[in-house]
């Protein structure tokens, strides 16, 4: 038997179902969204191979539009909240994007409490930036953005 979730707040569905009961989202809009967008949706699902699978197929597609939604998962997969299989996908994932923002985000999550997820960081960020040339910063930066502390 198919397990139905809403892609909005992930409740267990029937699968005949149009609109969520519980949170009244409109199935239908989520299946006339681009495919990136349901895989970043799909970050949040409440069985975790998918959502290490949506994050490995995010960075193989280069989805620039998801750095911001990995970006707010380093920040909440911290403390009792830590999946460090979610976070190495998600990492590997951004290292592969092309764009210049990975290189904050990795920078970033150098700084991680978690020491696993620190260290692959700085493994990731030292291959970005030697294949793109650039020297490390002075200080650790804050935020997507580029923000210094």
């Amino acid at each position: 038997m198919l397990t139905y979730y809403c892609p909005h707040c992930w409740h267990t569905l029937d699968g005949e179902v149009a609109v969520c009961p519980y949170c009244g989202y409109d199935l239908s809009a989520f299946e006339a969204l681009p495919y990136t967008q349901k895989l970043i949706y799909a970050l949040h699902h409440p069985i975790p191979e998918r959502r290490v699978i949506a994050a490995q197929v995010l960075g193989e597609l280069g989805a620039r539009e998801a750095l911001p939604a990995f970006e707010v998962l380093l920040d909440e997969l911290q403390g009792d909240q830590y999946d460090y299989y979610l976070l190495r996908a998600v990492l590997e994932a951004t290292a592969r994007i092309p764009d210049p923002r990975r290189v904050v985000l990795l920078r970033r999550a150098a700084h991680h409490p978690a020491d696993l997820i620190a260290r692959l960081a700085q493994d990731l960020l030292a291959q970005v930036e030697g294949s793109e040339g650039l020297q490390p910063p002075h200080q650790p930066l804050r935020g997507i953005a580029g923000e210094e502390d």
